[in-house]
């Protein structure tokens, strides 16, 4: 709860600086990791760790039924609703979810899981809230190596980028399976289906 606390408060102060335009390189990034889901239309799906919401625009293009979106930090959130009127915008923190059983398609943690500190818990929320079938996407569109320099770069609570193995270890008792596993210099892309 902590942890949560202080990572609340400091993206909080940044929500300026990531309510900004990305760089067209990160933009096809985003895009990539977003196709990954191979979202079709209809569907609903959840960005957790929504920040300004930068995936947002990308996931709309595949016409979803429903987008929801949470945060730790409400002035994130509150760029969300100001931008995406028509997103369901929540404060929470994925280990002690209020999202339903079984109510969404895909799940987006993008630039967020090494923030997580109870991944178990987190991992097994997210899986009760996807429906049978449902994709996890875990994802970074700078790579492994611009988490491990954020890492050594401040007081920030964040956690290396799991291997495979480590995400079997974490899916396997809640019913999730790694399908794809991208790892690559400015790219790290991992989904994981529910049984």
């Amino acid at each position: 709860m902590q942890i949560a606390s202080h990572q609340r408060q400091y993206f909080n102060a940044l929500a300026d600086v990531f309510d900004v335009p990305q760089s067209e390189a990160v933009m096809d990034r985003l895009r990539q990791i977003v196709a990954t889901a191979g979202l079709r239309p209809g569907e609903a799906v959840l960005d957790v760790g929504t920040g300004a919401g930068v995936l947002i625009p990308l996931i709309e293009q595949y016409r979803p039924s429903l987008i929801l979106a949470c945060d730790l930090a409400e002035r994130m959130l509150a760029r969300v609703r100001r931008n995406h009127p028509q997103v369901r915008a929540f404060q929470c923190d994925i280990v002690r979810s209020p999202v339903k059983t079984a109510i969404v398609d895909v799940i987006f943690m993008n630039a967020m899981f090494g923030n997580i500190a109870d991944k178990a818990m987190a991992c097994s929320n997210a899986a009760r809230a996807l429906r049978s079938g449902g994709r996890l996407l875990v994802s970074h569109p700078e790579g492994r190596d611009f988490v491990d320099r954020l890492r050594a770069a401040g007081d920030l609570f964040i956690e290396p980028l799991p291997k495979r193995e480590e995400f079997r270890a974490l899916f396997e008792p809640v019913g999730l399976e790694v399908v794809s596993y991208r790892d690559e210099p400015k790219l790290f892309v991992m989904m994981a289906r529910r049984r």
